[in-house]
C-alpha cells in the first residue's frame, strides 16, 4: 500500500531557524510594537549623545579632533559602545526572560540568545547606516577609509559581547542580581572607553588607566579604520582578539555546562 503522503522530517538546523524566527517576531513586537516610537528611539539615542558632546566641544571652541570633524569623530566611538552596552544586558537576560518557552521541545536555551543577538545586530547596522547617510547629507565625509578593518574590529566586539552574554546567562542562574551588577559596571564604562577623547589626548604616563579596557582599544581601532589621518598609539589588535577569543570560549563552556540547569530550574 503506497502512502498518500510522505512525512517531512525537519533537520535540527531548520528547527533552530524556525524557532529563532518565531521568537524574533515575538521579541520585536514586545520591544517595539507596543510603542509607536520604539524604532525612533533606537535612532534618537545615539544622535542625541553625538549632539550633546558636539555642542560641548563647539562651546569650548573645538570643531575637530586630529583633523576630523567632531560629529563623525564621536559617532565612530558611540556606535560600537552602544552595541556593547545594549547587547550585554539583552543577552544576559535572554534565558531567564524566555524560561517559560522551554516547555516547548523546539525551543532550546540558546534560541533566545541567538534571537536577541540578531535583533541588536540588525538595529546596530541600520542605525549606523542611517546616521552616516544623514552626515553625508550634511556635507560631512562619512565613508570609512578601511571598511574591511572596521568590519573586523566590529566582529571582534560581537564575539566578546556574545561570550560575556553567555557567561552572564550562567551567572544569573546562581545570582539573580547579576543584571543589576552589570548595570553598575556599564555606567562608568561610557566615560573610560574613549567616547569623547582619544589616546593622543591622554598623557603617556596615564595610558595605563585605559590600556586594560578592551572597549577603549576597540574605540581606538575603529577610529583608525575610519580615518586615514588617525593612527592610534594605544589600540592593539592582538589584545582585542585575545580578549574576544577568551570571552567566547569561557561563555560557550559555561553555557554548555549549565544547559540542563537552564531548563530544569
Amino acid at each position: 500500500m503506497n502512502p498518500t503522503y510522505q512525512t517531512h522530517k525537519r533537520s535540527s538546523w531548520q528547527i533552530m531557524c524556525d524557532s529563532v524566527h518565531a521568537l524574533l517576531l515575538r521579541e520585536v513586537k514586545t520591544r517595539f510594537g507596543a510603542n509607536r516610537l520604539g524604532y525612533f528611539w533606537a535612532l534618537f539615542d545615539p544622535i542625541t549623545q553625538v549632539a550633546f558632546f558636539a555642542a560641548i566641544f563647539t562651546l569650548i571652541g573645538r570643531e575637530s579632533i586630529t583633523g576630523v570633524p567632531i560629529s563623525i569623530f564621536l559617532v565612530v566611538a558611540i556606535m560600537p559602545y552602544k552595541l556593547f552596552s545594549k547587547l550585554l544586558p539583552q543577552l544576559s537576560a535572554a534565558v531567564i526572560a524566555n524560561k517559560a518557552l522551554f516547555g516547548y521541545r523546539q525551543v532550546q536555551p540558546i534560541t533566545p540568545v541567538v534571537t536577541r543577538l540578531v535583533i541588536e545586530l540588525v538595529t546596530f547596522v541600520v542605525v549606523y547606516i542611517i546616521v552616516l547617510i544623514g552626515m553625508a547629507w550634511l556635507g560631512i565625509d562619512a565613508l570609512p577609509d578601511d571598511l574591511l578593518k572596521l568590519f573586523a574590529i566590529t566582529l571582534l566586539l560581537i564575539g566578546m559581547c556574545l561570550g560575556l552574554g553567555l557567561l552572564l546567562c550562567s551567572a544569573t542562574l546562581y545570582w539573580e542580581d547579576t543584571p543589576k551588577l552589570l548595570g553598575i559596571i556599564l555606567m562608568p564604562m561610557f566615560f573610560i572607553s574613549g567616547i569623547a577623547f582619544c589616546a593622543t589626548m591622554i598623557p603617556v604616563k596615564y595610558w595605563f588607566l585605559f590600556d586594560w579596557n578592551p572597549i577603549f582599544h576597540i574605540t581606538e581601532l575603529s577610529r583608525e579604520a575610519f580615518f586615514e589621518s588617525y593612527q592610534t598609539p594605544l589600540g592593539e589588535w592582538g589584545y582585542v582578539s585575545l580578549v574576544s577569543i577568551i570571552c567566547l570560549a569561557i561563555g560557550l563552556i559555561s553555557f554548555q555546562i549549565n544547559r540542563v540547569r537552564f531548563i530544569t530550574l
